[in-house]
């Protein structure tokens, strides 16, 4: 988590479970006092958790390939996240992530993030 920039109220990761140099897991959780709707926040966790693999500071969101919640996000939810690397050019990362709820998946989608030009 100490190489997330992302403080309340942006930071949607709850905590980052375990990581190695392809794949992280975490978990984010919902609760009724976040500002913005839990899908988005959901899919931000995604995004963060998967930055925890490839930034050492900061890189943001490049692009959303598809993504699909299936089920409503509410308040007290807590979501497994898992991510992958899937692929690495030059500062851009292509990751797929899932999440669940009880073992049930919830969020699947492919995403990308890129480096700051501070990184590249």
């Amino acid at each position: 988590m100490l190489r997330l920039p992302h403080q309340i109220p942006f930071r949607a990761a709850s905590s980052i479970v375990r990581r190695d140099e392809k794949t992280a897991d975490g978990i984010f959780f919902w609760t009724a006092n976040d500002t913005l709707t839990a899908e988005v926040m959901l899919v931000e966790a995604m995004a963060q958790i998967a930055g925890s693999i490839v930034f050492t500071s900061r890189g943001f969101v490049s692009g959303i390939d598809s993504c699909e919640v299936t089920r409503a996000i509410d308040a007290g939810d807590v979501v497994e996240i898992h991510v992958t690397l899937d692929a690495s050019f030059g500062g851009t990362h292509r990751f797929t992530g899932s999440g669940a709820i009880g073992g049930v998946e919830v969020v699947r989608g492919r995403f990308y993030l890129a480096e700051s030009d501070a990184q590249a």
